[in-house]
């Protein structure tokens, strides 16, 4: 599992070019977009037909590069379907249609229905599944509008993919340890692309390509990210999938702490450089509490000079990371760099800024909100009204006066909607899961699971201001880390 297979990385990498590219110039080409999303979605149930686990794979592929999961999608009455919404659909369509015919024909034999009672982490799943559905009856009964329960909902919907995770990752042997390696192999390039687009992105922006203005529409447009300048005038360039980069870098931090191999620091520093390059806050403190808890586990299970070598390590990394964002901005000609290290600043310090004030502003209204109903919540869309200080509000709202369902405190949200047994019920999977990982890692001494720790540890802190865990990217590595964390037999 710790051995990266670099035979296919190549082709996958191409694959993912490809449909980037695709994206690009179909978003203003609806037949063109319409087309693409139909041919993947048969593509997706052939197969998925053919083989469970490499349509999951293709599933995986795009939630790791697909950000918002809107590459591709067909515009109706009301709203749009986008790309990841239709594949997901296809796919646990031809696991319900594959599971009910071997269950059916094979009854208690079927090696779907033992892999997923063997699931140990399912019970969490079940429990946090009845406060899922109890949001949702409770959002109906309370009358909230039947398009914002859904924009709500869908996103939860995920959470169903645990049941073919546990399927397709739970058995044993050699054909197992195969399938944990492309699953490795897709999440390795899947993190290395999303840094290298990053970078691609920053190059563009940096250099004021002619390509910039259709870039900065075609990343709106379809919610694949964000450009916007800091006052210095450097680009900040959000993407929703740069939590990959960070999940990534532990995994590398584990695998290679103390091997000094410019390769294994190159890596790490790429994938650093790309939650540099966000400028997220939100990132940064996930990073920096993850970090500590990596260094205070090394300590504890080896040294303190063990983990004084590993700090070093990560100081190696992290400056490496720098060099790349400072390289990229330079060539082939020196763009004006001072100006990243005044933004940089500026977004360590400024604490005044409309989206720190819109925050907090939001604060108080949603207490407010959550004091009505605290323990089962106000269900799926429920809103919050308050007054922003977000410019993309005032330009419709010059009151400054914003209605919403979404909101950028993470555990207040669920606290909102879920009530406060269902965010303990999500808190408990989430510890138990990072139990695991540190009581697998020093019983087996496997890097992985001390790398799955810590990744959940980087995601648990980013949720507090960047919603996560109720959205598909956080949902899905919550589910991946559930198989290889409690699966341990398959090690």
């Amino acid at each position: 599992m710790e051995k990266i297979n670099f035979k296919n990385i190549g082709l996958i990498a191409l694959i993912f070019l490809v449909i980037e590219v695709l994206s690009f110039l179909a978003f203003s080409r609806p037949v063109l977009n319409g087309t693409i999303l139909a041919i993947l979605s048969l593509v997706m149930v052939i197969v998925s037909a053919y083989r469970l686990e490499y349509g999951f794979l293709m599933l995986l592929s795009e939630l790791f590069i697909g950000s918002m999961g809107h590459f591709f999608f067909i515009n109706f009455t009301g709203g749009q379907l986008p790309l990841r919404i239709a594949i997901w659909s296809a796919f646990m369509a031809v696991f319900l249609v594959k599971f009910i015919v071997q269950l059916i024909k094979d009854k208690k034999e079927s090696s779907y229905w033992r892999n997923l009672r063997s699931f140990s982490g399912l019970k969490y799943f079940i429990i946090l599944g009845v406060f899922i559905t109890i949001g949702l009856i409770n959002g109906f009964i309370r009358g909230h509008a039947l398009g914002v329960i859904f924009s709500d909902f869908n996103s939860w919907l995920f959470f169903l993919l645990i049941i073919p995770a546990a399927v397709i990752y739970g058995g044993e042997g050699e054909e197992q340890r195969l399938r944990i390696g492309r699953l490795t192999n897709i999440f390795f390039v899947g993190a290395l692309w999303m840094s290298f687009k990053t970078l691609i992105f920053l190059f563009i922006f940096t250099h004021n390509s002619a390509i910039a203005p259709d870039i900065y529409t075609w990343l709106r447009k379809t919610l694949n990210g964000e450009m916007t300048p800091t006052l210095a005038g450097w680009p900040r360039i959000f993407i929703q999938g740069q939590i990959y980069a960070g999940s990534a870098f532990f995994l590398s931090f584990w695998n290679n702490r103390g091997n000094f191999k410019i390769k294994n620091i190159f890596i790490s520093g790429l994938f650093l450089s790309t939650l540099i390059i966000s400028f997220s806050r939100s990132f940064w403190a996930g990073l920096a509490i993850a970090i500590f808890f990596s260094l205070i586990i090394v300590w504890r299970l080896q040294s303190f000079k063990k983990m004084i070598i590993s700090g070093i390590w990560l100081l190696a990394s992290l400056v490496f990371g720098f060099i790349i964002i400072y390289a990229v901005a330079a060539f082939p000609y020196i763009y004006r760099v001072d100006n990243f290290g005044a933004s940089f600043l500026d977004r360590v310090s400024n604490s005044n800024e409309a989206a720190v004030a819109s925050r907090w502003s939001l604060l108080p209204a949603l207490m407010k909100e959550i004091k009505k109903e605290p323990f089962l919540g106000q269900g799926y869309g429920a809103t919050v009204t308050y007054r922003s200080s977000d410019p993309r509000v005032l330009q419709t709202n010059p009151n400054g006066i914003y209605t919403t369902y979404a909101f950028e405190w993470g555990y207040l949200e669920l606290w909102l909607k879920l009530g406060l047994l269902g965010l303990a019920a999500y808190l408990w999977l989430l510890f138990g899961l990072v139990r695991s990982g540190i009581k697998n890692g020093l019983r087996t001494n496997r890097p992985l699971f001390f790398g799955l720790a810590a990744g959940l540890i980087f995601l648990v802190v980013t949720n507090i201001f960047t919603p996560y865990l109720n959205h598909p990217l956080g949902i899905g590595i919550v589910v991946l880390s559930s198989c290889l964390i409690r699966l341990n037999k398959i090690y």
